[in-house]
């Protein structure tokens, strides 16, 4: 449920960096700049690790590789995580990585550096940066224009209606009419969760948003994003189906089904599934057919 909860701000927060990377890497590290952007499939251990995403910049003059992971909420295994990232991308590029966490809403941060102890005996000192985007002041990049940054306003210290009103004036002035839907759609996802706006400057900004309902409808990414969470919804109802055929029929495989269900992405094997399992004989088969190798 949470991972579910976390699906829309993850994805905003990601294709915000995808479209934006070069504008927005030099106000995320100072003295950063935007070089290239690396494939986030290049880490690939066992299990697999995606990364959210890597760039080639200068940092300071000099080649440097920054990993970006955006958080919306507080994991403890975080440091150790980001670690196995630094590792991965230092054997792969061979350059000093940045290693950065973004975080849009207040919660609990990780602490840098991550020391690896042995007895007294310092192992390893991992360093990393976290920003947290509460503790940015809005009114700083409407002063300097920094538009990149204006669908994350709504996160950060000091944000008003008024600022906001006057971020999608200066938004519709800067991007044509697909570029600007999907910039208001990413601002509109992000207010929608923070809780520092009054109730009434959301629904004057939302109001104004409201306006451009004709471009959000249009654009491609929208429809496609739409429609990857009507997918997932129906991904997960048809996973609820499944187990609840099996405890229905053979609660001895609830555990396994419970484990093996959540592994199958796709609705049409999902529903085939559920056929197979409405009429198979006895649990033999069933657990057969909950089998990775099935």
């Amino acid at each position: 449920m949470q991972e579910h909860q976390q699906q829309p701000y993850d994805t905003t927060l990601k294709a915000l960096l995808r479209e934006q990377a070069a504008d927005m890497i030099p106000y995320l590290v100072e003295e950063a700049e935007f070089v290239d952007t690396l494939d986030s499939e290049v880490l690939k251990p066992q299990p697999p690790l995606r990364a959210d995403r890597a760039y080639k910049i200068l940092y300071r003059g000099e080649p440097h590789v920054l990993h970006c992971e955006l958080e919306t909420g507080a994991n403890s295994r975080m440091a150790y995580r980001m670690l196995s990232y630094h590792a991965l991308l230092l054997e792969e590029q061979r350059l000093p990585v940045i290693s950065l966490i973004i975080y849009p809403f207040r919660t609990k941060l990780p602490v840098s550096p991550l020391r690896e102890m042995s007895r007294q005996k310092e192992l390893l000192v991992f360093h990393f940066k976290v920003l947290a985007l509460w503790e940015l002041e809005a009114r700083q990049y409407l002063k300097e224009h920094v538009v990149s940054m204006y669908p994350l306003l709504p996160t950060m210290k000091g944000a008003n209606a008024s600022m906001l009103l006057e971020a999608i004036d200066e938004l519709k002035q800067h991007y044509d009419e697909t570029n600007l839907g999907r910039r208001l759609l990413w601002l509109r996802t992000l207010l929608e969760r923070v809780k520092t706006l009054p109730r009434e400057d959301k629904h004057r900004v939302e109001e104004r948003i409201h306006m451009f309902d004709s471009l959000l409808e249009d654009d491609p990414y929208i429809q496609e994003r739409e429609n990857r969470a009507e997918v997932r919804g129906e991904t997960r109802a048809l996973q609820r189906a499944v187990l609840n055929v099996v405890k229905a029929r053979f609660p001895a495989l609830a555990e396994l089904a419970q484990q093996q269900v959540a592994q199958i992405n796709s609705p049409d094997n999902l529903d085939l599934l559920i056929q197979k399992i409405s009429t198979a004989p006895d649990e033999s088969l069933v657990r057969w057919l909950l089998s990775p190798a099935a």
